[in-house]
């Protein structure tokens, strides 16, 4: 299927509609780059598929009604204008921010673990895109972390504490991999490996609207 703006689909099609499984290759430039890559239902991305947007920022997981919903793992690029990587022959690197957890209606929510761009790690709840509900915060070179309850992105009880030895990368799954290899993949915005992302799932909230309320946070 060709489109008057150009764009091209290639896969399934039922009753006049994108289906099953397939690949939407959009125009930019002059060019096409594959944008979506997966399953589609009734003209929607609906279960399983890998996103690229215009930068190379990626999202690979469960979509529901052309939004992602369930599990997945996203990469953008962190506190980056759009413009600052359009220009042709740019040479600034990137950092990246990936995020592999929980999603309702394209938003962070329920469990997931933050890498930011500064070596940053948080584990543990989320809410519409913001820190909710017990977590961790690992701070990048200092050899401490945070240990607490957040309040839609604002930490109200909790402490500070030594970081346990190699514990970011075994929350990561970073264990036992070179800091010169984890340097080169977090700069880089190629292929990220097979997730093995577990099917959508309803997002549980009691336990730690419990927890906020004993912190009066709620």
């Amino acid at each position: 299927m060709i489109y008057v703006n150009g764009d091209v689909y290639e896969g399934g099609w039922f009753e006049n509609a994108r289906d099953g499984h397939g690949t939407y290759w959009r125009l930019e430039y002059g060019r096409h780059r594959a944008e979506y890559v997966g399953e589609y239902r009734d003209g929607k991305r609906e279960g399983f598929g890998v996103f690229h947007d215009a930068l190379g920022q990626r999202f690979e997981g469960d979509w529901v009604g052309n939004k992602r919903h369930g599990r997945g793992r996203q990469t953008r690029i962190a506190n980056a204008k759009v413009e600052e990587y359009q220009t042709s022959g740019s040479q600034k690197q990137p950092g990246l921010d990936v995020y592999e957890g929980d999603w309702v209606e394209n938003k962070r929510t329920g469990q997931g673990v933050m890498q930011y761009a500064n070596g940053d790690v948080f584990a543990g709840g989320w809410l519409n895109d913001e820190k909710h509900g017990e977590g961790v915060h690992l701070y990048a070179g200092k050899g401490r972390g945070y240990e607490g309850v957040w309040d839609r992105g604002t930490a109200r009880c909790g402490t500070y504490r030594e970081a346990v030895e190699g514990e970011a990368e075994r929350i990561t799954g970073k264990a036992g991999a070179s800091s010169a290899g984890l340097q080169k993949k977090k700069n880089s915005l190629g292929k990220m490996p097979s997730l093995g992302l577990q099917r959508s799932r309803r997002v549980e909230t009691e336990s730690r609207t419990a927890t906020l309320r004993e912190c009066g946070a709620q």
